[in-house]
């Protein structure tokens, strides 16, 4: 939240160009949202958006100053997808939600952490159980994710860790978005990013079909999606889905049933691996040797399985 804070100029901050409409119902959200915000004192008396923020400075609510990139992301997670319509008073409230989950989660915290170089053990260990690594950015500065997600179907870790334990790990892997998103802006001399690219392998999910271990991880990937994700709205551009066996399908059709329909609409899937689409995405360098690519220095371990 507010990642671009202090990094971007003064001026228009939402990274694209927006019509008449969007612009306007962005006014809206922000009247109604900065009424809410007048009625409430800081205990850190700053009236100014900002990237970190002591959480115990914040009030119950969790309510604080916001830009206009985050404002914009909320107003883009509720627009209808066949009409283009948008509905400020569900992001208002998305936003509200969203506050208040920060400031129960201690999201802030996180951030400083992250700020500090400091991962929880807790984390560490889930990182081996469920791999992913940002391995540079796209043709638009925008960070460039890649998972194993086939692995981590068919470990069974999804019931080895509690479930709270799967939230802060999940919020950690959120909010390292945000850092990279702001450090890639400032390389960039103040350039708006706002979104990523993320690429899930499904290598290794046949054996999860065939096992039912992947029944088990349904669970996880909801709750993740509606007490996590909700909150951290319209932060990725492309979804690329790739060694998904026909096989999968089904599984797929779940996952994508409680999913938001915004994000749905981004998802493309590939039976092997889709080289050329990957290279339309990403530079060469950005793709792992192992898919095609030339990068051979990021951290992607195999998936550990949790004892």
């Amino acid at each position: 939240m507010n990642h671009l804070c202090g990094v971007i100029s003064n001026g228009p901050q939402t990274g694209d160009c927006d019509d008449e409409k969007t612009a306007a119902c962005l006014a809206l959200l922000r009247e109604r949202f900065e009424s809410d915000l007048a009625r409430i004192e800081l205990t850190s008396g700053n009236c100014d958006a900002t990237y970190e923020i002591a959480y115990t400075e914040l009030p119950e609510s969790g309510i604080r100053p916001v830009d206009d990139v985050t404002l914009r992301r909320f107003l883009l997670a509720d627009r209808n997808h066949r009409t283009n319509a948008f509905d400020v008073d569900a992001s208002y409230t998305r936003l509200i939600d969203a506050l208040k989950f920060r400031k129960e989660y201690k999201c802030d915290e996180v951030v400083s952490n992250l700020s500090s170089n400091i991962t929880p053990d807790k984390v560490r260990e889930c990182r081996k159980l469920r791999v992913a690594c940002w391995a540079g950015l796209d043709h638009e500065s925008r960070p460039v994710v890649f998972e194993r997600l086939g692995q981590f179907f068919s470990s069974g870790n999804a019931n080895k860790v509690e479930m709270d334990d799967w939230i802060v790990h999940y919020l950690y892997f959120l909010e390292t978005h945000f850092k990279k998103m702001r450090e890639s802006s400032k390389k960039m001399d103040g350039k708006v990013v706002c979104r990523i690219v993320y690429f899930a392998d499904f290598q290794g999910v046949v054996s999860s079909i065939l096992s039912r271990k992947i029944w088990k991880v349904v669970p996880l990937l909801k709750t993740l999606v509606s007490a996590v994700e909700q909150h951290y709205p319209e932060l990725v551009d492309h979804i690329v889905l790739f060694n998904v066996p026909r096989i999968a399908s089904a599984a797929f059709n779940v996952v994508k049933a409680f999913l938001h329909p915004t994000t749905s609409q981004k998802i493309e899937l590939f039976a092997g691996v889709p080289l050329e689409r990957m290279r339309e995405l990403v530079p060469a360098s950005v793709i792992p040797i192992e898919y095609g690519g030339t990068n051979s220095e990021i951290d992607y371990p195999q998936t550990e399985t949790a004892k």
